[in-house]
Order: structure tokens, then C-alpha cells, then sequence
């Protein structure tokens, strides 16, 4: 579905522009006139368009619309297109539409916003005045959510700052759907997590137990985190750890001259015989015996 699907523009004579309110007792905000905020209107939670269906009219501003829950209806002047749950619309203000559904029963979620202001991304906003769609991922749904329960606290009680606060919730919400329409932009969730994690060990070398602070760095429990290093790796993070360190105190012990302790030192160790034996632990051999490779070579400082 797309924006070409339907009509790009609707005889403002035919149909009014209006803003058609859910039953009474049903969640929503409406912008109160003394207040000059770009968004207009706010609606949440279940909605039954086969009981009390939204009209085909023209919107006072643009409109967002994010289906969680069953498939509603959007009707149009020429048609009507089902809109499954997780799909966000992007309505222009000359695109008349409404909502229906295909039985009195049907049970539709939805998250709204109404906005002033054209959409602030590129390409984001339906051209002549149509519509576009956009698939949202579990992430995105997320993010959404969040950005709809942050404009309603702060309508809650608004302030000389709401204006600005708004305006920026509504650059993170036109940021995240335009990205989400770039293919592969970023590798799945699990992925991306281990890339961060290895990357992070390798700058912490000297750490001597990694779980914890790499937890805290992920925002994830140690269980989670050894479960993604199992799963990928076939080891936990203490294993891998312990031996990304020795493999990097062998490569270091093969450069000319290089003394244990300062081995011992640069992968975190305050005595060097605590390397020694770790050393020996991990590969059967002292690390000296390394160093005995290279009798009478000069001293160097690790870089």
C-alpha cells in the first residue's frame, strides 16, 4: 500500500474538515485554543469502528496513525484499503479519509497524533496531499509508544516549555519512521548487541571480571548476556574474556624484548606472578619461556 493507491487530492467544497472525536469516555486530547502548540489532537486505546465509525473528511492537520492491535479500515472517497496491525499511516492534511471496520465486533488499537506542521524528514510527508505507509518493527513500536505516553505527560500539566518539548518528541518520532524505510540500516538486535559487546571487551582488556560493568554498558542482565555469547560464540563471556586476553599477552610477548610484568600491566594485572600463572593455566607454559625466543633482544615499551 501505498500513497499512489488512492486518490492524491480531494475537492475541499465536498467534503468539511473536521475533527470527528471518539465516543465519550474514550482516551484522547484535544489542543485547547489558548494553547499555540503544533499538535492538535492526541487519541489512544481500543476503538470498535464497526459501532461508531470516523467519517471520510479532511484533517485539520497531518496525521499519524499507528495500528497496534486488529486491521480497521481507511476509507477513502474511491475505496477502502484494511491496515493491519503494525503499519503506521501518514496522512496529509488534503487527504480525506475515514475509519470502518468489517464487522460491529472487530476490535481495533490505535495510537493518533494530529500535527500542525508538515513532517520535518524529507520524503516522509505523502506527496499532493495523499498518504503513506510504513511497516514498524517490534523496536519502532516501541519508540512510538514511548514518544505517545511522553506527549501525554507532558500535556498533562503544560508549561511555557511544552511548545519546545512537543517539537522535539515530534523530530525523534519523523526521525524513526524515515530511517525505517532505509533497507538494512543496521543488523538485528542480537547482532548489533554482540558487535557492541566484543568491541567493548576489546577496548577493556585490562578488566579482570568483564561481566558486570559490560552488563551495565548493554543495559541487559548477566544471564542475557552470556545466553547471546552461547548462542553465537559457544562459549560465556568470562571464557572468551579470559581467552581474548591471553591470546593478546602472546602477541605482545612475541614482540622483542618485551617484559612480562609489562605484559602483566598492560592487561590489568597489579602482580605479575598472577599473570604468570594465568598464563600457564591457559596455555601450559610460562610466559618467560616466550621471552627466551628472543635472547639479547633490546627492551621495548608496549604500544
Amino acid at each position: 500500500m501505498n500513497d499512489s493507491a488512492m486518490p492524491r487530492t480531494v475537492p475541499s467544497k465536498r467534503f468539511p474538515r473536521a475533527l470527528h472525536l471518539p465516543p465519550a469516555g474514550r482516551p484522547r486530547w484535544v489542543c485547547p485554543k489558548n494553547l499555540k502548540l503544533d499538535l492538535q489532537y492526541l487519541s489512544w486505546g481500543k476503538r470498535r469502528f464497526g459501532e461508531s465509525g470516523v467519517p471520510v473528511s479532511l484533517h485539520h492537520g497531518w496525521v499519524y496513525c499507528l495500528v497496534l492491535r486488529g486491521s480497521p479500515i481507511l476509507q477513502f472517497v474511491s475505496g477502502a484499503v484494511e491496515v493491519p496491525a503494525g503499519q503506521i499511516l501518514v496522512l496529509g492534511p488534503d487527504c480525506a479519509s475515514g475509519w470502518a471496520a468489517n464487522s460491529a465486533e472487530s476490535v481495533a488499537e490505535l495510537l493518533t497524533w494530529v500535527w500542525n506542521g508538515a513532517p520535518r524528514c524529507p520524503g516522509l510527508g505523502p506527496a499532493g496531499g495523499g498518504f503513506q505507509t510504513f511497516t514498524a518493527d517490534r523496536a519502532l513500536i516501541r519508540m512510538l509508544q514511548q514518544i505517545h505516553s511522553l506527549c501525554r505527560r507532558e500535556l498533562e500539566k503544560p508549561d511555557a516549555l511544552s511548545a519546545l518539548a512537543l517539537e522535539e518528541l515530534r523530530f525523534r518520532m519523523d526521525v524513526a519512521i524515515s530511517r525505517s524505510r532505509a533497507p538494512n540500516r543496521s543488523a538485528p538486535e542480537p547482532a548489533l548487541r554482540l558487535e557492541l559487546a566484543l568491541r567493548w571487551l576489546a577496548q577493556n582488556v585490562q578488566e579482570r571480571n568483564p561481566v558486570a560493568p559490560l552488563c551495565e554498558y548493554l543495559q541487559v542482565s548477566a544471564v542475557t548476556l552470556n545466553r547471546l555469547f552461547r548462542s553465537h560464540l559457544h562459549e560465556s563471556v568470562a571464557a572468551y574474556h579470559t581467552r581474548f586476553r591471553m591470546e593478546r599477552a602472546s602477541q605482545l610477548l612475541k614482540n622483542d624484548g618485551v617484559a612480562v610484568k609489562e605484559v602483566a600491566y598492560e592487561l590489568g594485572y597489579v602482580h605479575a606472578n598472577d599473570f604468570s600463572r594465568a598464563f600457564k593455566k591457559f596455555t601450559g607454559r610460562n610466559p618467560s619461556q616466550r621471552e627466551r625466543h628472543y635472547p639479547g633482544a633490546p627492551k621495548k615499551k608496549i604500544s
